[in-house]
């Protein structure tokens, strides 16, 4: 029992830390947690314009890069991505002034989804048919504050520094030429920009711990402490750090280096383990995506596994770690997974079942698929309508609905694009994902 009357180092175990390292920890932690999403942004975006960068996607600030083909393992950029879409990435920097974003004309059947995300990757805005029409539109993005003159529709941003990340949907294998016409028909018209200091300073000096807390101190100058985040950085001021101007980690004295190490090692874990489901159920997922709030650890979490989700009104993403008997999916064992008669997933748009590795990226297979969906072609249905997928290492005798699993452990992701009012209700149960047997 705690005795009032002991002094602290009484009270102190032996073993703790030295005073200041401990201050550090205490507040690093949090802190770590709170901006891991903004450096996974500044990480994605020095990848992606930096000009040393030998990334496939690297393009200038204020311009929109095209892919030409569907994601497959190769591609290695963003984690859990769709395999269903021509990808149109684009990094902008409104520090300058407005930028025009122009959506072309395009046909009623191909879905297409233009997503913004602030430096907190937040998705404040999603611009579709929906939004656009079928005859497409200009839409000016601009800073808070700042004098909108170009013609367009207005779309103000929370941050200065915008993440564009376009999905363009291709049919089938015979579409992609298609497809490549319309991805390539997107266009943005800005200033020149080297884009935000915290993005060309982007540290790589080979101590992940306090890069990131560069990264973090950096981030402050072009994206402001949040008020949830003050009380976290004036105790690291306590402990020596500038609340502004620059910070350099590596001058730092060795108690405060090693609080701030110790910090994000507690956020990483508490991070990762919540990234798995702990129920053990089968199907999980949030409709906070993309809208979050104060709720670090989702905003934490959904960085690390699935960076770029859009919200709930535009797409769900359902998470299956483990099968019906509460066991972890791994590729050992053969599962089956059924959609009853009438049951598919309710979409007004589409719906596509993805299959990743450990580590968040699709598996290289013989028949090069990485997932199903309503538009799979040669996709088999029994005879009543129902829906069988096989999802296993070897190849099924009905291999049109087989998902090739790796030898190891994986998991998969539902999307429902456009998903209906029953799922967003709650009236409808995706099936579990059962386990065969024991043997492939």
């Amino acid at each position: 029992m705690y005795n009032p009357t002991m002094s602290l180092n009484e009270a102190m175990p032996e073993h703790v830390d030295d005073p200041l390292t401990a201050l550090v920890r205490m507040a690093a932690g949090p802190l770590a947690l709170a901006r891991y999403p903004v450096v996974e942004v500044m990480r994605t975006c020095a990848l992606h314009t930096l000009a040393h960068s030998t990334s496939p996607l690297r393009s200038p600030f204020n311009t929109i890069h095209a892919s030409e083909r569907c994601w497959t393992h190769e591609d290695r950029d963003i984690v859990t991505p769709a395999n269903d879409f021509l990808y149109l990435n684009g990094w902008i920097d409104l520090g300058a002034g407005p930028v025009v974003l122009e959506i072309p004309a395009i046909e009623a059947d191909r879905y297409y989804v233009i997503e913004l995300l602030d430096a907190f990757t937040s998705n404040f805005v999603n611009i579709g048919a929906r939004k656009a029409g079928a005859n497409g539109g200009r839409f000016v993005l601009h800073a808070r504050g700042q004098r909108v003159d170009a013609p367009g529709i207005p779309v103000e941003c929370p941050t200065a520094l915008v993440w564009l990340l376009g999905r363009v949907l291709v049919h089938g294998d015979d579409d992609l030429p298609a497809a490549r016409q319309v991805a390539r028909a997107f266009r943005l018209h800005g200033p020149q920009s080297a884009g935000p200091a915290c993005v060309s300073r982007w540290p790589e000096r080979g101590d992940r711990a306090l890069d990131f807390f560069q990264s973090v101190f950096d981030s402050l100058a072009d994206f402001p402490v949040r008020e949830d985040e003050a009380a976290l950085v004036k105790m690291l001021v306590r402990a020596g750090l500038r609340e502004r101007g620059p910070n350099d980690v590596t001058l730092l004295p060795a108690a405060v280096q090693h609080g701030l190490r110790q910090g994000y090692v507690d956020a990483q874990r508490l991070i990762a383990a919540f990234t798995t489901n702990r129920a053990r159920r089968g199907w999980a997922y949030s409709l906070g995506l993309g809208r979050y709030g104060n709720d670090h650890v989702l905003r934490a979490c959904i960085a690390m596994k699935g960076l770029g989700a859009l919200a709930a009104d535009e797409a769900v993403y359902a998470t299956a770690d483990f099968d019906d008997a509460g066991q972890l999916l791994a590729g050992s064992r053969r599962y089956e997974l059924y959609f009853p008669p009438g049951q598919l997933p309710p979409v007004d748009a589409l719906w596509s079942l993805s299959l990743y590795g450990e580590d968040r990226f699709f598996v290289d297979n013989p028949i090069r698929r990485y997932a199903i969906g309503d538009r799979t072609q040669g996709l088999q249905y029994d005879a009543n309508g129902g829906l069988r997928i096989q999802i296993q290492h070897a190849p099924p005798p009905l291999s049109a609905n087989w998902l090739p699993a790796p030898v190891g452990g994986f998991y998969l992701i539902l999307r429902l694009y456009h998903p209906q009012t029953s799922f967003l209700e709650g009236l409808y149960a995706i099936p579990p994902v059962r386990a065969v047997n024991d043997q492939p």
